[in-house]
């Protein structure tokens, strides 16, 4: 057997320490990346925790072509049942409101139990539209300052006319940022507020499109639902008392960014001459919009 001579063998024993070496190397770096994945997994998802943030949102408007007198109208509020009192339960709080183009002193605002449901009601012995003029923008001029242009002048009547065509809608939100809970954004009937009292009359299609004067995005998941609206007024034949609610629940966190689920509701009508009655409206529900 023929000796190895000492060069080539310190050689070997060299090339060998070199490879336990960068072998020891890159299983302490596979190991600190593991660490740091690790703790970076952490720092998110405690950063998510951290941040994480569940509200309500509802919106109403209201507008009319013409006045309307002896008015009283019951408007659906988002509620959900509560089994200990055998009731529903608003999530909202009118000291929380916020209102525009209301007329405060002539118009109340309050919420009120109808068998056993909370709606809103709006009342006054006399609702009159407003119009406005149409505001023209004005270009700016190179090294001409914004202040420097003449203020737009504006003027309100309560009929339409050439120099007053935009009706301007009466607008009443309120916000909740502390439900208490993660909102259930993907089946919400039965467990979170909803338009009540209402009925399910159909379902959403993942296509998307037209849904009874509704645009639903492709893909989204829901519900075409009914509520009603007790209204009571005197008005022309020909006016036009004009509707919109809209009410969201929403779940909200920060990782690297910020993300979100949600589900929401909208009803809205056009009531045309005077009411005196219930009138079920129609609307969607869409659910499990966002993130998960």
């Amino acid at each position: 057997m023929r000796a190895v001579p000492l060069w080539l063998d310190r050689e070997r024993r060299d090339r060998l320490g070199l490879i336990r070496k960068v072998s020891i190397a890159i299983a302490a770096l596979v190991v600190f990346s593991l660490i740091f994945m690790v703790l970076t997994i952490g720092v998110l998802c405690y950063s998510a925790s951290e941040n994480f943030e569940s509200s309500y949102h509802y919106g109403l408007t209201i507008s009319t072509t013409g006045p309307i007198e002896n008015v009283v109208l019951l408007i659906p509020l988002p509620s959900r049942y509560n089994p200990d009192t055998g009731t529903n339960v608003t999530p909202f709080d009118l000291s929380r409101a916020s209102l525009t183009n209301f007329d405060r002193d002539n118009i109340s605002i309050r919420i009120e139990d109808v068998s056993g449901v909370p709606m809103l009601k709006v009342s006054a012995d006399r609702i009159d539209p407003v119009y406005k003029n149409r505001i023209k923008p004005i270009g700016i001029m190179p090294g001409q300052n914004e202040s420097d242009l003449p203020k737009p002048t504006h003027i309100y009547s309560n009929r339409s006319s050439e120099e007053t065509p935009v009706l301007i809608e009466m607008e009443l939100s309120m916000f909740d940022a502390n439900p208490g809970h993660e909102i259930d954004t993907k089946i919400p009937v039965g467990t979170e507020p909803l338009f009540a009292p209402y009925r399910i009359v159909g379902n959403l299609t993942a296509s998307g499109g037209p849904v009874d004067d509704y645009y639903v995005s492709p893909g989204s998941s829901g519900y075409v639902v009914e509520v009603p609206f007790i209204l009571s007024f005197d008005a022309g034949d020909d006016n036009v008392l004009a509707v919109s609610t809209d009410f969201q629940g929403i779940n909200q966190w920060w990782i690297l960014g910020w993300q979100s689920n949600s589900y929401r509701e909208s009803v809205r009508h056009e009531f045309t001459g005077p009411c005196n009655g219930t009138y079920p409206v129609k609307g969607i529900l869409v659910t499990g919009e966002g993130v998960y």
